[in-house]
């Protein structure tokens, strides 16, 4: 699998994974027990292995981007992959010229799923599989 492929996949679920942790944070839900639930069935690791997932996500993202000139790819990683900004405001935030943006955005994607590959963190079930 190529690297930016993997990059998404990992991304997916670090997605995924921050907003049902955000969702079980005290929130109650109603539950409609005459209606079959929307998504059907959907597998969650546990709140702990979930947190680490999301923390090692970050902390591994953060590492691979370290380099003082990619300090501009690290802002974008962390305003674009981390913080959702939306695509505009993103590039607003990172202070670039649109097409260095989306450059960078490509690199950002190639250099971390090659990181998240080697570090374990893909394929994701093998992840949660090492409890």
């Amino acid at each position: 699998m190529k690297a930016i492929e993997v990059f998404d996949v990992c991304h997916t679920r670090y997605r995924g994974l921050r907003e049902w942790l955000a969702d079980t944070r005290g929130a109650v839900r109603s539950v409609k027990l005459d209606t079959p639930s929307e998504g059907g069935y959907q597998w969650r690791p546990s709140r702990a292995r979930a947190c680490e997932y999301v923390a090692d996500f970050e902390r591994i993202g953060r590492h691979a981007l370290r380099r003082p000139e990619w300090k501009g790819r690290l802002r974008l990683f962390e305003a674009y992959f981390l913080q959702g900004a939306e695509y505009r405001r993103a590039i607003g935030i990172v202070g670039v010229a649109e097409g260095t943006f989306n450059y960078w955005y490509q690199e950002v994607k190639r250099s971390l799923g090659s990181e998240y590959s080697r570090t374990g963190l893909y394929p994701p079930g093998q992840y949660f599989k090492h409890s």
